[in-house]
């Protein structure tokens, strides 16, 4: 066959190729209906407020959460793995794409044999009995995709390195959302230890001033044992929320690709964290935005394309493969017009009997495909479920915490009143202990409320699969703060059912206790505040999202609290005891 020859049948194999059948189905994204609407949806942001972009973890209004947010994207090692396997699945997509052109591959060769004419015989007449060949050449093969077999191939390995793209997003995703998380769970267990601390120092008064009373002949031994009962209770409630705390710092330093050793944080409160006004969006953007759901749509689309790479199995294939080079015995005659040689092939091969293999692996291929469709629908349903659990949490949380403070406030004033009382002779000591352990559980469960308001900002955002994009359109409006909210009228809240989680008015925080209060110094208990006055928005809010301000306002007090020892002298007048003892207070 002539060289003209040779590349008439390479053109028409690429005529054949660029002209072959598809076997792949045709993919369509499978029908699920979802709702125009959420079930429990909040109330949208006030249309001035732009809604907060993918660096959500900034409306917290935490420098420091925002340095380590930044070195855990950076740091993180089930980050950089998800990043590898990205990697991995496009190496894996070229691997596959180059099949549809030639390999051609170039080789030289020098060889010597004897006898001549092979092993074993004497050629005749017995001269030159060794054979000496040198040759160059260039090789090429190709298979012709006719049937669609290697370009199915190749849509197959594309449409999984998007599924591992989706996944990196989502591990970033889930990594962002445990960093946050983390941080305010060690923040909160500072603040449940610091409100046990403070609490412990106004037991302890209290156990000095028993004893006391006790020395006087004014209390019993069984007072006495039962005030120091409550003291040992309290204190039996460090060491679990220290744990806690400690087993919170270490996950964080891990997440950040760090010893914990080297990890240093400065915040020390949950009132310095902002509270966001969120939207939810429509549940149609979910498909957009959920990383998951576009990872199981684009594991569903390689399914689809490997139908197509088992189905091309069916079909006979076309293969071609050439050499073109130098060859001649003598290596300074290689050059030489006559030691031009080629050759070239083309070979058709097909299955004829494989024990039903090839249908078999189709019958997968299409089982396959289904799986991965209930796959896609059961992740579009959880991903519903999942913004709708954090939306109710998100209402009731508020709720929560609103109620929590009027326990707080109510907890400190009837703990107030018991200790006037007794102190008084009013009452017995049965009161004040109740009193005072249902102020200790009070001021926890405020700081816990405070802790799962926060928490469920983030399962929104999780669940939602990030903060909502902005149009380039409204991006400019992102720069503008938002104007400063006038403050609620003191005592006017507004109904539960209206006012979602994310709006509640800010309440006022109690401040931490003092080590021993002083008894009060009026007759007369203070009226207790209905709704405190809400507190001005800062000066410049953050542009992505509106806050709600922790409130760290004071709860109205009876007396100025004061540090005193935790042992009274014991030169101390009775009347000089009561005014070290802790009988009072409002302050938590």
């Amino acid at each position: 066959m002539s060289a003209r020859a040779a590349r008439w049948v390479m053109a028409a194999a690429l005529v054949m190729s660029s002209s072959a059948c598809n076997m792949t189905p045709s993919y369509e994204r499978p029908k699920q209906d979802i709702p125009t609407s959420y079930r429990n949806p909040l109330p949208e942001p006030s249309p001035e407020m732009p809604k907060p972009l993918s660096q959500w973890w900034t409306i917290f209004g935490s420098e420091e959460l925002n340095t380590l947010v930044a070195e855990a994207l950076a740091n993180n090692h089930d980050l950089k793995a998800a990043t590898a396997r990205i990697r991995q699945a496009e190496t894996q997509a070229g691997s596959a794409a180059s099949a549809l052109l030639p390999t051609i591959t170039m080789s030289g060769k020098r060889s010597i044999d004897s006898p001549q004419g092979g092993q074993g015989s004497d050629p005749s007449p017995p001269t030159n009995r060794s054979h000496r060949l040198s040759s160059a050449y260039v090789s090429a093969s190709w298979e012709v995709d006719l049937w669609g077999k290697i370009r199915a191939s190749e849509a197959s390995s594309l449409a999984t390195a998007f599924a591992n793209i989706h996944d990196r997003e989502a591990v970033g995703l889930a990594m962002i959302s445990d960093v946050v998380l983390t941080y305010i769970q060690y923040l909160e267990g500072l603040d449940r230890e610091a409100v046990a601390r403070s609490n412990i120092a106004n037991m302890k008064a209290m156990y000095v001033a028993v004893t006391e009373r006790v020395r006087l002949g004014e209390s019993s031994n069984l007072e006495l044992a039962q005030q120091r009962n409550v003291l040992a209770q309290a204190e039996a409630t460090i060491p679990p929320i220290i744990l806690q705390r400690e087993r919170a710092f270490n996950k964080l330093a891990v997440l950040l690709g760090r010893p914990p050793q080297t990890l240093a944080l400065n915040s020390r409160t949950l009132r310095d964290l902002l509270v966001p006004e969120m939207s939810a969006g429509l549940p149609s953007d979910l498909l957009l935005r959920r990383p998951d759901i576009r990872k199981a749509e684009a594991n569903l689309m390689a399914a689809n394309a490997n139908i197509g790479v088992a189905r091309a199995k069916l079909f006979p294939t076309l293969s071609i493969t050439g050499d073109r080079g130098w060859a001649a015995q003598y290596f300074d005659t290689i050059t030489n017009p006559g030691s031009i040689f080629f050759t070239l092939a083309g070979t058709l091969a097909a299955t004829i009997f494989d024990n039903g293999k090839t249908r078999a692996d189709i019958e997968y291929s299409e089982a396959k495909f289904t799986e991965l469709v209930q796959t896609y629908q059961q992740t579009i349903l959880i991903s519903l479920r999942d913004v709708e659990d954090a939306l109710m949490t998100i209402r009731l949380q508020g709720d929560l915490e609103v109620a929590q403070q009027e326990v707080l406030q109510a907890s400190l004033d009837a703990y107030g009143l018991s200790s006037e009382a007794f102190r008084l002779g009013m009452v017995d000591y049965l009161n004040v202990l109740e009193t005072q352990r249902t102020r200790f559980q009070a001021e926890d469960s405020k700081v816990q409320a405070r802790f799962g308001r926060l928490e469920a900002a983030i399962g929104l955002y999780k669940a939602l699969g990030g903060g909502m994009e902005l149009d380039e359109a409204d991006a400019e409006s992102q720069k503008a703060p938002a104007p400063p909210q006038a403050p609620a009228p003191a005592g006017k809240t507004e109904a539960p059912a209206k006012t979602p989680a994310a709006t509640t008015p800010a309440v006022t925080e109690a401040p931490a206790p003092t080590a021993a209060p002083l008894p009060p110094v009026a007759a007369e208990p203070a009226p207790v505040q209905a709704a405190p006055p809400a507190v001005e928005p800062p000066a410049a809010p953050s542009p992505a999202a509106r806050m709600t301000e922790p409130s760290g306002a004071a709860v109205t007090v009876r007396s100025e609290p004061a540090a005193l020892e935790s042992e009274a002298p014991q030169s101390l007048a009775p009347a000089e005891v009561y005014e070290t003892a802790a009988f009072n207070d409002n302050a938590s």
